[in-house]
């Protein structure tokens, strides 16, 4: 199940606290399932479309401490909003200094697969940086579940949930 954020009008997942794209609380606090749930009416019979997958990755935030959920397979954007920018990334993290600590608009690129979760730096300005070795832009690198990323000077960790 999917709903919509209030403040940016994206598709955010089920359960969700934060908007993936923009970082706006849902409302409430409550999770969109329920949300989601109490605006349809019951089902009756067997559905027989498929479960959504839960979300696979989530990024610790190390300076505030914050999770931020980003979910299951696709491809995600990170980078920071600013004003005039005509393309926004899907993961903003303007909401913690990302312009002071150097993140770029349109930083790096992560892919969330079965397979395996991968970053890509997208030719930023001040470089992405796993586990204390830079990565060269434009190569994707795997990541792995606890891995410490920054972005500039901007620290994150890398949750990745098992299906």
């Amino acid at each position: 199940m999917t709903s919509t954020c209030p403040n940016c009008a994206a598709t955010v997942e089920a359960g969700s606290l934060t908007c993936s794209r923009c970082g706006a609380q849902l409302p409430n606090g409550v999770p969109t399932q329920l949300i989601q749930e109490a605006a349809q009416p019951p089902q009756t019979g067997n559905p027989t479309a498929p479960a959504e997958r839960p979300g696979r990755l989530a990024l610790h935030i190390i300076r505030s401490g914050e999770i931020l959920p980003v979910g299951g397979e696709g491809e995600y954007i990170v980078g920071r909003v600013s004003s005039g920018q005509s393309v926004l990334p899907d993961i903003d993290l303007e909401p913690f200094h990302a312009y002071e600590a150097g993140v770029s608009r349109l930083h790096a690129r992560i892919k969330v697969s079965r397979e395996a979760v991968s970053i890509t730096d997208l030719g930023s300005s001040n470089g992405t940086v796993v586990n204390e070795q830079k990565l060269p832009a434009h190569r994707e690198h795997t990541l792995q579940d606890k891995d410490i990323i920054s972005l500039g000077h901007l620290s994150f960790q890398a949750l990745i949930g098992q299906d």
